[in-house]
This record gives structure tokens, sequence and C-alpha cells, in this order.
């Protein structure tokens, strides 16, 4: 995909197995290239990198029974989903870092953070609904 530069896959321990949930680390334009990526359906500049059947389940709620017991609409595989925006998903990491897709308007958004903040709008972390919010605008 053209990465500039060589990302960081946190393992579980030294000289270990890369973690699959989470831990990955590189540049905003890096992860935007995943954003891209994914805002094309999986496909990188007409070729498809990946299966068409998995790209729509990552995207699909998994309704798996979620800390309530209620089907989770609001995770698919790896991506998470803001119902509150019909079909807006994103990656985030655990210190405010989100990669936003927004299929509708073509939007890709990064943010790299220090800090996330855990109070909640429309279902979504504050600063992940004000980002999506805000490029609804453009």
């Amino acid at each position: 995909m053209g990465a500039e530069h060589a990302a960081l896959w946190s393992t579980d321990h030294k000289n270990g197995t890369p973690k699959a949930y989470c831990c990955f680390n590189t540049n905003a334009r890096d992860f935007a290239r995943i954003g891209q990526l994914m805002l094309d359906s999986g496909k990188w500049k007409g070729n498809a990198i990946i299966d068409s059947a998995y790209y729509s389940q990552s995207i699909t709620p998994c309704n798996i029974p979620d800390e309530q017991g209620q089907p989770c609409n609001y995770y698919g595989y790896q991506w998470w989903l803001a119902p509150a925006y019909p079909g807006v998903f994103y990656a985030r990491g655990i210190l405010g870092q989100y990669i936003i897709v927004i299929p509708s308007k073509n939007i890709v958004v990064v943010r790299l953070g220090h800090k996330r903040d855990n109070n909640k709008v429309n279902g979504l972390f504050h600063d992940v609904n004000g980002l999506i919010s805000w490029a609804l605008q453009l």
C-alpha cells in the first residue's frame, strides 16, 4: 500500500507473537492508507486485497451479547460502528487515536491522540462523535 514507514506491532512478550487485537503503531499518513483501503471496500488502487465477504462482515454488527446482554450493534470485526451515523465505521486506539471512515462523504479522518474522552454522546466517545459531526459538515 506504499507505507512510508515500517509499522510497529506490539507482541505478547519479547520476540513473541503479535497481538491480533491491538497495539498497531504507525504514522498518520499510513493510518490514512488503512482508512482509504476500507473506504474503497478492501481494494487498493483497484486491486482487492481484502476478501469482499470478510470486508462486508467487518463493518456489519456482530450482534454478540454485550456487557448488558444486548446484541452488539456497534462492533464488527476490528471496526467500531456508529449506529447514530449509519454507514460510518472507525478503528480506535486506547489513547484517542482514530481512523474514521465516512463513505457517504468519501472521507477518511485520522486523529493521533494522547488521551481519549470517555464521556459518551450518541453512544460514542465524545471525541469520536465530535470528529464525525465535524466531518459530516464538510
